[in-house]
């Protein structure tokens, strides 16, 4: 059975929303990715892309409870790889739309690389689970 997984790297919008359903913790948030490119005319163009993620914590591990509550934060840099969902909804106006969401439950994971607005100097350590500084994950590639 192949299960299709989705990789996004981009900044935290807002603080993520923690709450409890049935004693476990859900977190969501959404990332921001930029996109910067030159058009056919020369002129700069830039976009930025929202994912809205939805992280649960797992019996093997708390994500939520261990990783996304102490860590991410609003302007935090991160890489999720998670499973693509897509969910329907009717907007104000009765219309019915469809909504991307990136979901890190089980085999999903999140790695958190380090912000400019993270103190090197923490007490407390770098994070535990599935997580890696920037400077981790660039130790690791092979070019």
């Amino acid at each position: 059975m192949n299960i299709a997984q989705i990789t996004v790297s981009g900044n935290v919008g807002a603080d993520p929303e923690i709450n409890d359903v049935n004693g476990t913790k859900v977190a969501n948030f959404s990332i921001a990715v930029n996109e910067n490119y030159k058009d056919k005319s020369g002129n700069k163009v830039e976009n930025t892309h929202w994912f809205r993620v939805e992280a649960w914590d797992g019996k093997q591990g708390g994500l939520v409870s261990n990783i996304i509550e102490p860590y991410v934060k609003k302007g935090s840099t991160v890489l999720i790889q998670g499973f693509p969902t897509q969910e329907k909804y009717t907007d104000k106006d009765g219309n019915e739309k469809r909504s991307f969401k990136v979901k890190l439950a089980g085999a999903g994971s999140l790695l958190r690389m380090a912000s400019r607005s993270d103190n090197a100097s923490n007490d407390e350590g770098q994070p535990q689970g599935n997580t890696k500084t920037k400077e981790e994950l660039d130790d690791n590639i092979p070019f």
